[in-house]
């Protein structure tokens, strides 16, 4: 298919046809280590019968899947050959951000490396996650260019017959701008404002791939959202969705749902389950973005899975966090609300620390959204439990990023147990916590 070059270099691409479904290369750990050399680069990718430029882990998009178990240790020696100042966060795992661990406050300048030491505690729950860049002013540019990957840790609860004999599909929602060269990683300050978006909604990386679907097996998916601002509104036709895992882990029962709000930064196992024959696309609220081909077997076998037991916990404290700010309304004058979002009306400072923690403590958080926009809230290191979602209804499973609607107030209860440290809370769109909406919280 012909491509033209369009304004600020962008391509306007018609459609070619359909890929495959490509998964992307899963290392697993040996010895309960896993270690791997990882470099990020600038490069040419393909895309919709050509090129578009890119950043990518390991010249892969998405990166190779990292696949570990609870109590191993993840080795990663990542490599700087961008242009930009980087670093490496495993998004969702309970681990340490203390020196060479997930420590956001990292800093790997162009041509230089770092060699990260993670180390996985025994009471890590069984899901999906994934990594990507931290570096603060510079997240939304380098995890828009590419740089994801995803994280599978798994544990006795894989070993079911339920999960042994379904698919175990990898499917990372991205929306890159497109063009043939860097220029794609700049943005408008209302673009920045809102959060940037790309003109499609990829899956691994492909427009509109295709999965053939095996009919001895069930279609169990581990869904990401990669993009860095933008909301996925996941359905599939002619099935619904059984859902066995949020953020955290798993569920302690499944639920079926017909389609899936996903923020940025969240992610949920599930298994689709078909109400009728017929096709079988992908959308994203009403825009196909993939589709199945071949019979989809019933999700039936997960009825009676045993997934993770979760209990309501005991609070020690409550804090309120207050999201302020207009974004473009007061960059044009509009309001007397502070030009950018914020916590507590306060910029991101990394030498200041905006909330002191006690190593133990269960606490609740009140994220109080005074803003017109909705943010995606997201703590490292610990993750939470949704006890009023702003509808004054709780959340199941473990959540470690949640939607703040404008004018309510979300309350989340986590955990700060087994380790201390100093880390970050921030919102997910990723524009907005690269302008200052970020906090420090330290654990001690």
């Amino acid at each position: 298919m012909a491509s033209t070059l369009g304004i600020n270099g962008f391509m306007d691409q018609g459609i070619a046809s359909a890929p495959l479904l490509k998964e992307p290369e899963r290392i697993s750990s040996v010895n309960k280590v896993l270690n791997l050399n990882l470099e990020a680069s600038e490069l040419m990718v393909p895309f919709n019968g050509g090129k578009r430029w890119a950043l990518a882990y390991n010249k892969s998009i998405p990166a190779p899947t990292l696949l570990a178990a609870p109590g191993d240790t993840l080795n990663l020696k990542l490599m700087n050959a961008t242009s930009l100042p980087t670093n490496l966060h495993t998004h969702g795992l309970h681990v340490s951000p203390a020196k060479n661990g997930d420590n956001p406050l990292i800093e790997i300048m162009p041509g230089e490396s770092f060699q990260y030491s993670i180390k996985i505690p025994k009471n890590q729950t069984s899901g999906t996650f994934w990594y990507h860049p931290h570096h603060h002013k510079f997240t939304a540019q380098q995890v828009s260019g590419g740089l994801a990957g995803a994280i599978i840790i798994k544990d006795k609860i894989d070993s079911q017959s339920a999960f042994t004999t379904s698919s175990d599909r990898i499917l990372m929602f991205s929306d890159p701008r497109i063009g043939l060269n860097k220029s794609v990683l700049s943005t408008s300050m209302m673009d920045r404002a809102h959060g940037r978006s790309g003109p499609h909604v990829l899956i691994n990386g492909a427009l509109k791939p295709q999965i053939f679907a095996i009919s001895s097996q069930a279609e169990r998916w581990r869904l990401i959202n990669a993009c860095p601002s933008r909301y996925i509104d996941i359905r599939v036709e002619n099935a619904e969705l059984l859902v066995i895992s949020t953020d955290g882990g798993r569920l302690n029962a499944p639920a079926i749902v017909p389609s899936l709000v996903m923020t940025p930064g969240q992610r949920f196992e599930v298994v689709v389950s078909p109400t009728r024959t017929g096709r079988h696309r992908i959308y994203d609220g009403d825009v196909v973005i993939g589709e199945i081909l071949g019979s989809i077997r019933s999700a039936n076998q997960f009825a009676q899975t045993t997934l993770g037991s979760i209990a309501l916990l005991k609070v020690d404290k409550v804090r309120t966090i207050k999201i302020v700010g207009a974004g473009m309304m007061a960059m044009m004058g509009m309001s007397d609300h502070e030009q950018s979002f914020s916590f507590d009306g306060a910029a991101f400072n990394p030498k200041v620390v905006n909330q002191e923690v006690k190593l133990g403590d269960v606490e609740d958080w009140v994220i109080k959204n005074t803003s017109t926009m909705h943010h995606p809230f997201h703590i490292h290191a610990w993750d939470f439990q949704v006890v009023d979602r702003g509808d004054g209804r709780s959340e199941s499973g473990w959540r470690d990023t949640i939607n703040v609607p404008a004018h309510t107030s979300v309350r989340i209860r986590i955990n700060f147990a087994d380790f201390g440290g100093t880390t970050v809370y921030h919102c997910h769109i990723l524009d907005h916590e690269d302008a200052g909406m970020m906090g420090i919280v330290r654990v001690a």
